[in-house]
């Protein structure tokens, strides 16, 4: 079956298997959307969180301050060829202002970044350091009651956000960079909208570590997003399409489209999250043709711990036979990895198969904790491992990764810091054993957050 006719037959039964589940009565326009229970996948569209209104009495003035501080230790690193073992310490700092409702419908918006590592003998890195840059810079014209009550705002300039569940498109929580991008969107409707769309022209901007950000001349990517929120909490539907434009390196240009649909199964205990891309186009001269998933449901028992339980599958398809004319390897994009894929940073949604287990469970107020085991297998044996630069273009070293062991626990001391603590453990498999040095890897952070 192609990849158009994969997309169509998930589009239909994720949008109206849902709605069969239980006899209550839906309302028609919720004022409070659900949101999804899935780890990492809750959007930030539009300001990030941790900013606010800079005095009641300047309602117009929006301002914030995040400051993240955060020491990590690894021991045999995989994505390094020697498997490098080291400690580091990373330093993030965010500050936004952004004015609106004083001029009109215009408005304005800026984010300061300033991402540092230190401790490490290492080169920086742009996913590490970027120091002294402008993250944002934009212009706005929003009109607030232009369609029935929504919002209709176009954005020139640049702009991060997160689109749909994060697993394309992310402003990055983990990482100590943060993706941007230069161009313009379109937004018809917001966050509480029944529906929504947004629709963007954009060019990545290059990080640089001392040199100041500039857009890619080479890159640009184009989507049309839609949040279909009109059932909620039963079923959220939000269809996307991507195209994404690539000169370097052969060149790329891919289409994907798909659909992420989630919410509640019957009563409130049940919950589940879906997510199917269909991939096509052409990727170094060659035809492209890849598709991804992730199917989730999960339970949350009626307790004062609020305990959930969720079960998972990711996967993305791999090239099966590397040395032919067709490329068939799944493109994650722009996309976040921490947290879906694992808490290493060895995985993404490239060539994988992940059946993953999570429990979460709130045993106090203002402390989270989650463990979540994973198994890792490759979706092709004759592909890559891509974060580790393995592969045995044979096949003959199997398809099982291994498994990884997360935990973490996140603690809201003040009104102001967050401390939090996460430790993951790798337990390499028959195909990590066949293909070079296979030891048990270590990763940990302790990390602390101040906003204002």
């Amino acid at each position: 079956m192609s990849t158009l006719r994969w997309f169509s037959l998930a589009f239909a039964l994720t949008s109206l298997l849902p709605l069969h589940a239980g006899e209550e009565e839906v309302p028609a326009k919720p004022s409070k959307p659900f949101v999804t229970k899935a780890v990492a996948a809750n959007r930030i569209a539009s300001v990030p969180d941790y900013v606010s209104a800079f005095e009641e009495e300047i309602e117009w003035l929006d301002f914030g301050i995040d400051s993240r501080s955060r020491f990590e230790f690894r021991d045999q690193d995989y994505r390094t060829t020697d498997l490098l073992s080291e400690s580091v310490f990373y330093q993030r700092s965010l500050v936004y202002l952004g004015v609106h409702d004083l001029l009109g419908p215009l408005n304005f918006a800026t984010e300061f970044e300033d991402s540092r590592r230190g401790i490490s003998d290492r080169a920086e890195s742009p996913n590490e350091a970027n120091h002294t840059e402008l993250l944002q810079a934009y212009g706005e014209l929003r009109f607030d009651d232009a369609l029935g009550g929504d919002p209709v705002s176009l954005r020139l300039g640049r702009m991060a956000f997160d689109a749909v569940d994060r697993r394309l498109i992310s402003r990055n929580r983990y990482r100590n960079t943060i993706t941007a991008f230069d161009g313009a969107r379109l937004r018809i409707g917001e966050e509480s909208s029944p529906i929504e769309w947004d629709a963007f022209a954009l060019r990545p901007v290059n990080r640089s570590v001392d040199a100041l950000d500039e857009s890619s001349e080479e890159s640009l990517l184009y989507g049309v997003t839609g949040y279909v929120r009109t059932f909620s909490p039963r079923v959220l539907i939000e269809p996307y399409w991507l195209l994404s434009d690539q000169a370097a390196n052969g060149g790329k240009q891919l289409h994907t489209g798909g659909v992420h649909t989630y919410g509640q199964i019957g009563s409130s205990s049940w919950d589940y999250d879906f997510d199917f891309a269909g991939q096509w186009g052409e990727s170094d001269g060659l035809d492209h043709q890849a598709w991804a998933a992730h199917a989730e449901i999960g339970h949350t028992w009626d307790h004062p711990w609020k305990p959930r339980l969720g079960a998972w599958l990711n996967f993305a398809s791999g090239d099966r036979d590397p040395g032919d004319t067709a490329s068939g390897r799944f493109d994650p994009l722009y996309g976040a990895t921490f947290a879906f894929y694992g808490y290493s940073g060895y995985f993404s949604w490239q060539n994988i198969v992940n059946p993953a287990l999570r429990l979460s469970f709130q045993p106090m107020e203002k402390l989270r904790c989650e463990i979540i085991h994973r198994g890792i297998w490759l979706a092709s044996e004759d592909d890559a491992w891509v974060r580790a630069s393995r592969q045995d273009p044979a096949g003959g070293s199997g398809r099982y990764v291994g498994q990884e062991l997360d935990l973490r626990a996140a603690w809201q001391a003040t009104k102001h810091l967050e401390l939090e603590a996460v430790y993951s453990c790798f337990f390499p498999g028959g195909f990590v054993d066949q293909t070079g040095p296979s030891p048990e890897s270590h990763f940990g952070y302790l990390a602390a957050t101040l906003r204002f």
